[in-house]
């Protein structure tokens, strides 16, 4: 049970008295540091009495020392703008109840836990390693950032891309837009708005983010948070473990311990953790690509264009990962400004988000498929069903379309068309798709059919009874051209809603044993 002062009447325990008491000599006695500013903000935040002591201390010293003459050398700045800090039974001594407001004022401003105003620039303390078509801005100094840019301490505001920042003593975060965050030291920073993902070494054991609504302790680990406004955080670890701190009064709230695997979010309101299922889809936690054995036998297959999805730092390009590497495709943003790259099934993906915002990408002119014989695959992920979402089509400005990979109809069922001028050829998968989760596709035109792979199993096949291919070109990926104005396709707007990886494209019919190999050699997520 928590032991209260019946002396004090305030709510502290006898503890947190004495350590209020020698936290204020200390104030006006000795040498303050950071550790005991954030202490004594830290339990004024809890206890309102804390506060009306700490006043109270100000003016008994600030009394003395005007009698003393000392502040009479001193200008009170005006303070009418915290008017919250000046309590009415303080008036009669406005000067003493202003000095000590700014003292108050000071100490949440400068201390890490006040977020209410910009810090000025200071000292490197990190370096910028990856810089992703990111708009970054140092509150209060040049913004003009490039890979390995110093980054120092300071207030931020990332508006567009990404970002990865690496601390001198290993940390390494990223950081996506929109995004607010302040960077106090190397082992301190605060998150006031959107997602970071985080990589600590063991040399940067006790690494700290504080969010508006918790402080996050490293202990060794791989974690990310995200926080929504002012209406609550997200922890989430991946591997190690981390000690969650809520902001709340209530000292039976006790701090969270989260290791692998294991998520908790703290609402605004409440300040209660609340656990929750770790989403390791949510947060882009490298922007590097791994070369497992998937893309390794992928490119043994000879493919003649291959999209592995890799981060590219200028947020719009596709690379070609095939073995000529010539067949660039680039992103036309809708009309949502956020970077392209989410998780992917294998390192990152392209992120679409559907008939609303009309993204796509569009591949060079140069890719053609043969007529013959070809194969397409791809890992996919759906996070709703626009009707007729594209996943690849050749379709023009004009509407001339060969051929369609994507839904068919408003119900997530996987299809493939192809068309000629006499006729169309369809097969298409019996089972919806899942929602947010990734699926293995694969749909091959060999000679005499059509068919098409999900998860490494034929699940529809067509004969193809003299069908004549037209040429196929030039492609599009999740969704259909724009017009020159920028307008989207009426009646043609089927725009994908999800991700997709590991778009590969090959001139030759891929047998049922190398699509299935190739699913069941995927590394697990």
């Amino acid at each position: 049970m928590r032991q209260t002062s019946t002396l004090g009447g305030n709510g502290m325990t006898k503890q947190e008295e004495n350590e209020l008491e020698s936290l204020l000599m200390e104030l006006t006695e000795g040498d303050f540091s950071s550790e005991q500013s954030h202490r004594l903000v830290e339990l004024m935040k809890q206890s309102p009495e804390a506060k009306q002591q700490y006043l109270e201390y100000c003016q008994m010293h600030t009394m003395l020392a005007w009698e003393h003459g000392v502040l009479g050398e001193h200008q009170l700045p005006d303070l009418s703008s915290t008017p919250e800090l000046l309590s009415s039974s303080f008036r009669i001594w406005k000067p003493l109840a202003m000095a000590a407001a700014l003292v108050l004022a000071g100490l949440v401003l400068w201390s890490p836990w006040g977020t209410s105003s910009k810090m000025k620039p200071g000292e490197p303390v990190a370096s910028l390693t990856r810089s992703v078509a990111a708009s970054l801005e140092l509150f209060g100094a040049s913004s003009d950032f490039v890979n390995g840019s110093a980054v120092r301490t300071g207030s931020y505001q990332l508006d567009e891309g990404l970002v990865q920042i690496t601390f001198e003593s290993g940390v390494e975060v990223v950081i996506e837009a929109p995004a607010s965050f302040e960077i106090h030291s190397p082992e301190f920073m605060i998150l006031n708005e959107g997602r970071l993902a985080a990589n600590v070494p063991p040399e940067g054991i006790g690494f700290t983010v504080e969010t508006p609504d918790a402080e996050v302790v490293d202990y060794g680990t791989e974690f990310a948070i995200e926080v929504v406004g002012e209406r609550s955080s997200e922890v989430h670890v991946f591997k190690g473990e981390v000690e969650v701190r809520p902001k709340e009064q209530d000292p039976l709230i006790n701090p969270v311990r989260l290791v692998t695997n294991q998520a908790t979010r703290i609402n605004h309101s409440s300040f209660i953790p609340l656990g929750i299922s770790v989403d390791d889809q949510r947060f882009l936690r490298s922007l590097d690509e791994p070369d497992p054995s998937y893309s390794g036998s992928v490119r043994e297959l000879l493919p003649l264009a291959y999209y592995r999805m890799a981060v590219i730092d200028d947020g719009q390009t596709l690379k070609d990962a095939s073995k000529g590497q010539k067949h660039t495709a680039s992103v036309v943003k809708g009309v949502k400004r956020r970077q392209p790259f989410a998780p992917g099934r294998i390192g990152s993906s392209l992120r679409l988000d559907g008939p609303r915002r009309g993204g796509y990408a569009q591949i060079s002119p140069s890719l053609e498929l043969p007529t013959r014989e070809f194969t397409i695959m791809a890992w996919i992920r759906t996070k709703t069903f626009p009707r007729d979402a594209v996943l690849v089509s050749d379709m023009s400005l004009s509407g001339d379309e060969t051929f369609r990979l994507g839904l068919v109809g408003d119900h997530g069922h996987l299809g493939f068309t192809l068309v000629n001028e006499e006729r169309s050829l369809q097969i298409v998968d019996s089972s919806p798709l899942p929602l947010e989760d990734w699926t293995h596709v694969a749909v091959v035109k060999a000679s005499e059919s059509l068919q098409l792979y999900r998860d490494g199993v034929l699940v529809s096949s067509e004969p193809m009874d003299g069908f004549q291919a037209r040429a196929h070109k030039p492609f599009s990926i999740g969704g259909t051209p724009k017009k020159s104005d920028g307008r989207r396709r009426y009646q043609r707007s089927g725009f994908w809603h999800g991700r997709i990886d590991e778009l590969a494209f090959f001139e030759s019919a891929l047998t049922s044993e190398q699509i299935e190999h190739l699913f069941n050699i995927t590394p697990s997520n």
